[in-house]
């Protein structure tokens, strides 16, 4: 029989899909930072990068990085 039900096997991988994309939709850190990227895109990616270099960097690294950051913001 062509293009009978589907076997329930298949749909179970459609239904755990479709629970997790409804529990990622509905975590609050996921759906508050997708809030934060349409806001401001390149200002949520420039502080997710700035903390990860704060980890990383030397304290006068960091700050002279941050400079180079405010240095570059002034002249656009």
């Amino acid at each position: 029989m062509a293009g009978g039900v589907p076997k329930l096997k298949d749909r179970s991988v459609d239904i755990q899909n479709i629970i997790k994309r409804i529990v990622k939709s509905k975590s609050f850190p996921y759906s508050n930072a997708v809030k934060k990227i349409k806001k401001d895109r390149k200002g949520y990616y420039q502080q997710k990068d700035i903390k990860n270099k704060q980890k990383t960097l030397s304290s006068d690294r960091f700050q002279q990085y941050l400079k180079e950051i405010q240095d570059n913001d002034n002249s656009s």
